[in-house]
């Protein structure tokens, strides 16, 4: 009877150190588990920095190079700041003129702005950066340009020296695709803007003369080759100083690829 006591004893010991060692086993598996997820999360929480490469502005401007960064401040909101170099290009042949301009002599623009995106959580599956945003933005834009030309009907010769600025307030709809955790494709949809806009054309010739309307002829092509402008500054008139300086709609639209880090 002792002896049977003794081997069920022994059995259970062996079988309390087998589970004890199955469990320490299976804690020791558990946990490290749970620490590769923990270091996982946190790479992943690192990932708050992305540089993007604006493509659209090689499309809408000539020369365009615009990079953008944006970094995440909580799992629905971020902050970017983007601007770079771009040249406006100006038409050559002026419409229902007798205006030829050669190209361009000196050229130079650049832009630069900021926004403020809140991703929206009921409608996104994912945390920021990947989904739906609402960004109010603010942006600037600068371009000077140069170009000698001639009037054919007298063979005036011409010198054209153009400045614009455009100051946009306004907010966007976008939509931020995340591709294999490091990859972005940016793409604002909608950007209706309030818009300043800033037109200073100077005209001169070898002969002396009153240009005004064909000044107002160069202005009507820089719109003539972006509808939008066009329909959105219908109307307005250069000064007699070659000016012009009001505010408008203005719009916003871009997509950019980027890079998280």
């Amino acid at each position: 009877m002792n002896h049977t006591k003794f081997c069920v004893s022994n059995k259970m010991r062996n079988c309390l150190r087998t589970f004890s060692v199955l469990f320490l086993a299976l804690a020791i598996s558990i946990n490290t588990m749970a620490q590769q997820d923990s270091t996982n999360i946190k790479r992943e929480k690192q990932l708050k920095n992305i540089a993007k490469l604006n493509i659209s502005s090689w499309v809408l401007y000539s020369n365009g190079f615009q990079l953008a960064y944006e970094r995440l401040l909580s799992s629905h909101t971020s902050i970017t700041l983007f601007g770079g170099y771009i040249e406006f290009p100006m038409p050559s042949i002026i419409a229902n003129s007798a205006l030829n301009f050669d190209k361009d002599k000196t050229k130079s623009g650049y832009s630069f702005g900021s926004e403020f995106r809140f991703y929206l959580s009921k409608e996104n599956k994912y945390d920021a950066p990947h989904g739906v945003y609402l960004a109010p933005f603010i942006s600037f834009y600068h371009f000077n340009n140069q170009r000698n030309g001639h009037d054919s009907t007298n063979q005036d010769q011409l010198t054209l020296n153009t400045t614009m600025d455009f100051l946009n307030i306004g907010g966007e709809l976008g939509y931020q695709f995340v591709i294999k955790k490091r990859f972005t494709v940016d793409c604002v949809l909608f950007g209706p803007a309030i818009t300043s806009y800033y037109f200073s054309l100077q005209l001169n010739g070898s002969t002396s003369g009153d240009h005004s309307q064909e000044v107002q002829d160069i202005l009507d092509a820089i719109k003539q080759k972006y509808p939008l402008i066009k329909d959105l500054t219908s109307g307005e008139k250069l000064s007699s100083s070659g000016v012009s300086n009001f505010w408008s709609l203005g719009f916003r639209y871009v997509v950019q690829i980027g890079y998280r880090f």
